[in-house]
C-alpha cells in the first residue's frame, strides 16, 4: 500500500494534511519549480499522521505557481496552485485555452478511434 495525503487546509501560510500508509511516514517536502521550499513535520494522530509546514513567500510571485508535496525525491502526493499579481487573469485564461485545445485534440483522436473500430 502506498502513502496517501489528504489536504486538510492551507491557512496563514501553513499547509496541513493527513498522511496515511504503512509504517513510519516518509520525509515529505514542498517544492516549487524543482526547488525545495521546506519539509512537512509529521505528528501521529488517529488514522495516520498529521503533517504540516510553512509555505514561505516563494509561491507569492506574479502568475500561476504550482507547489508540489512529495516524498523526498519520489512520488507527488498533492499539489496546489497559487495565482497572484497583475498577470494572473491572463495566465489563467492562457491555461484554460491550452486545456481546451488539448481536449479538442483528444476528442478528435477518440472519434477517429471509435470510427475505425466500429
Amino acid at each position: 500500500m502506498a502513502w496517501t495525503l489528504h489536504r486538510v487546509s492551507i491557512t496563514d501560510g501553513i499547509y496541513r494534511g493527513l498522511l496515511t500508509g504503512p509504517g513510519q511516514p516518509p520525509r515529505l517536502e514542498m517544492s516549487l519549480g524543482g526547488q525545495v521550499l521546506g519539509t512537512l513535520t509529521p505528528s501521529e494522530t488517529d488514522g495516520g499522521w498529521q503533517v504540516e509546514g510553512p509555505l514561505g513567500t516563494a509561491p507569492l510571485t506574479d502568475g500561476a505557481q504550482t507547489v508540489l508535496i512529495r516524498e523526498a525525491g519520489g512520488d507527488v502526493l498533492d499539489s496546489f496552485t497559487v495565482l497572484c499579481g497583475l498577470g494572473a487573469p491572463e495566465d489563467l485564461r492562457a491555461e484554460l485555452g491550452a486545456l481546451r485545445d488539448e481536449v479538442a485534440i483528444l476528442k478528435q483522436a477518440f472519434r477517429r478511434h471509435v470510427s475505425k473500430t466500429s
